[in-house]
């Protein structure tokens, strides 16, 4: 059996691009006011233009500009006189160490927004495409409208059990939604709507390990590589059993990528489209210890044995690595590496006995 990894392009530019999206954002923890001292911040006078371009109006005037803390991504909250509120996203600090799949992110959540706000009912921002050329910033970055709603990490502690599963089957139903949108190659957004994508899932499934893992060679984190790669190899073909690739958004249903209504405590937002594959949607990691009403949401509950039980022992690996890999890169956003690593020799084990 050939032990051979599929490498992945290494060419990581960023494709401008500006999109504005209508609805409201909400997060958890409070905005930070801007600072002028905070490394690339755009001045209010660029910002000020920058929201009358993507308006098409002179007459918008930006009242306020806030930095919200906490995020890979430089994420501004931009009041306007008449009430409204817009959020603008950045590029990360040009001294953000970024993992491979990490530097597409602002091109992928434009392009996976409006793909969704085009051909589902899901509560994301319907986007609107602008052309950057001549504005104030020579980087990419999007234009998002405010959701008002609370990040399901913030509010989940106030919810009853009967809400808690009102929102899970929501979600459920929600990524079962998502999965629908398929695609004729599997792989990574940037790779797949080029035309560049794997032929199947398992060449892409090896493409975005083997990425990782030279990730975390490039900053010589200790993980057991020799292990990894034979366990995977020696199981991946399972995974050819994939054969329609199908959108994942890896991050999406984390509980700091839900937004929930605090009156309602119904699923109102849905946020975390900037690292998203095309390919086997049980590898997303929302299905992670998810509950009973989720997978009555989702339609589905993955079997516990055989071919689909290998397959999320190779998705554990996966996720694992990456939280591991994170952590070092940047320790400040990632403090879960422990645990990670728990994981990350669970999942080898159980492939060992199977």
């Amino acid at each position: 059996m050939s032990l051979k990894m599929h490498l992945p392009p290494l060419d990581v530019s960023v494709y401008p691009v500006v999109t504005m999206a209508h609805g409201r954002y909400g997060g958890s923890g409070r905005p930070a006011p801007t600072s002028s001292n905070v490394p690339n911040s755009p001045d209010f006078s660029s910002v000020q233009k920058l929201v009358r371009h993507v308006l098409r109006s002179s007459r918008v005037t930006v009242q306020q500009v806030e930095r919200l803390q906490g995020r890979l991504h430089q994420v501004y909250l931009v009041r306007i006189a008449d009430g409204g509120m817009l959020m603008l996203k950045c590029p990360p600090p040009f001294n953000t160490r970024l993992l491979r799949h990490e530097q597409r992110g602002i091109d992928t959540e434009a392009k996976i927004v409006e793909l969704l706000a085009a051909n589902t009912q899901l509560p994301v921002p319907h986007c609107i495409r602008h052309d950057p050329q001549g504005g104030s910033f020579g980087s990419p970055y999007l234009m998002l409208s405010y959701i008002p709603g609370i990040a399901l990490a913030e509010i989940a502690p106030r919810l009853s059990p009967s809400e808690r599963r009102v929102v899970d089957h929501t979600l459920g139903a929600y990524v079962r939604n998502i999965a629908s949108l398929t695609a004729p190659r599997f792989g990574t957004t940037h790779r797949v709507l080029s035309g560049t994508g794997s032929a199947t899932w398992r060449e892409a499934f090896l493409s975005l390990l083997e990425s990782v893992l030279r990730d975390a060679e490039d900053m010589l984190v200790s993980i057991p590589y020799d292990s990894i790669r034979y366990y995977v190899a020696w199981h991946g073909y399972l995974l050819e059993e994939i054969t329609q690739a199908r959108l994942v958004p890896l991050d999406v249903g984390g509980p700091e990528n839900v937004l929930v209504d605090d009156c309602t405590r119904q699923v109102c937002g849905l946020l975390g489209f900037s690292n998203a594959i095309w390919g086997d949607p049980m590898m997303a990691a929302v299905f992670t210890n998810a509950s009973e009403a989720f997978y009555e949401g989702y339609g589905e509950c993955p079997a516990r044995t055989g071919p689909a039980h290998v397959r999320q022992l190779l998705y554990s690996v996966y996720r694992a690595v990456v939280a591991v890999v994170t952590h070092h890169y940047r320790p400040q956003y990632a403090n879960h590496e422990l645990e990670a690593r728990r994981s990350l020799t669970w999942a080898l084990n159980q492939l060992s006995q199977v």
